[in-house]
């Protein structure tokens, strides 16, 4: 299959021209969170990399194997970090408690997720400390909790970690396992500020070759530039699919959208809510999307049709851009498109962590019929 226009393969460097492509194929990766703080880091990123150059994006495998790495992520509200911006040292001084506590210096970043403003800071990150950003990343996408990851997965410790919060205040976590890491963190992020700079999952490259996703950085880049170029959304599907596996599932207008409406006892901190969209064309079904953090199933006339580990999210046809789940009203006409996420996330282990049944769907996923 030919490439389709602004695609480019790995990306050996990040420069200041390729933050607009970053900002929004992490969007796209991030389909239900909102633009809240993000366009502020979007402009803190690209004059560091005009005054500091380009930050070098290397492939994990060309790196050293005994190289220390670490991987950043933004914790906490993006709202919060709208209100209370960055003061411009939270992630490096994150990253140097743990070298200090481990007696190393990280040669590598990486991101936690490459997605949201999490995508975006782990370049700050890399440009601030002048070191390489590898082209891997622990979820491929977003999950709501931080041993939701490849690393996870492969046996390896989210801890030491430590979040530095906008007032300067840190949380230092040591613990062995990455569930009771995530408690103990939640339960300090609105301590500190309502969100945090988190440094996590330090290891070394050899163990990063076997554990991270590959290729998710430069991905998020490709993604993004497609996305910039505002083709028709049929052609934008087409090209999306040659990249990342997207298909449309359907088309049609919101007909009824429920808001946090229903109370949740699972453990992912969200609330659930649903949207109902009625097929335009085709079939002419209906679909009932049902909502957490982000979109976790996707029902045609009763049937399930695309669930969680997909990446599920709602392209607004008159506008050919992305739909953030906050920008949703009933009227609107939207392609419903799924976006199959990294093969690890289908295994048993990955689909008890993030599959249907972890959002309170106790169904069998489409793929597993």
């Amino acid at each position: 299959m030919t490439a389709p226009a602004g695609y480019v393969g790995a990306t050996a460097s990040i420069t200041a021209d390729d933050v607009p492509a970053l900002y929004e194929g992490a969007k796209f990766y991030s389909p239900a969170v909102g633009d809240a703080g993000r366009s502020s880091v979007s402009a803190w990123l690209a004059g560091l990399l005009e005054r500091n150059g380009p930050v070098p994006l290397l492939r994990v495998e060309s790196v050293a194997p005994d190289t220390p790495c670490v991987s950043v992520c933004v914790l906490g509200s993006g709202s919060a970090m709208a209100d209370l911006p960055p003061a411009g040292d939270e992630f490096v001084a994150a990253v140097r408690q743990i070298e200090r506590l481990q007696r190393v210096r990280f040669g590598a970043i990486y991101p936690l997720a490459a997605a949201t403003i999490s995508a975006l800071v782990a370049v700050v990150t890399a440009a601030q400390l002048r070191v390489p950003l590898l082209d891997a990343d622990g979820m491929g996408r977003t999950f709501a909790l931080i041993h939701h990851t490849a690393m996870h997965l492969a046996g390896v410790s989210p801890t030491p970690l430590v979040a530095v919060g906008p007032t300067g205040e840190s949380v230092l976590v040591e613990v062995p396992s990455g569930p009771r890491a995530d408690r103990l963190l939640r339960g300090n992020v609105d301590t500190v500020g309502g969100w945090a700079a988190l440094a996590a999952y330090p290891t070394d490259a050899g163990t990063l070759r076997r554990a991270a996703l590959p290729g998710t950085v430069s991905r998020i880049a490709n993604v993004g530039r497609l996305l910039l170029d505002r083709p028709d959304p049929d052609v934008l599907v087409t090209r999306l699919g040659a990249i990342t596996g997207c298909r449309r599932v359907a088309r049609g207008r919101i007909t009824e959208l429920e808001h946090l409406s229903r109370p949740s006892d699972v453990t992912i901190p969200a609330h659930p809510s649903s949207l109902v969209v009625e097929e335009i064309d085709g079939l002419t079904r209906q679909l009932r999307i049902e909502l957490r953090s982000e979109i976790v199933a996707v029902f045609a006339d009763g049937a399930l049709i695309a669930g969680a580990p997909d990446l599920m999210c709602l392209l607004d046809v008159s506008r050919g851009a992305l739909a953030t789940l906050d920008s949703l009203e009933p009227g609107d006409l939207v392609d419903v498109l799924v976006t199959p996420a990294d093969a690890v996330w289908y295994s048993p282990e990955g689909m008890e962590m993030v599959g249907l049944a972890s959002h309170g769907i106790p169904l069998a996923h489409p793929r597993r019929r």
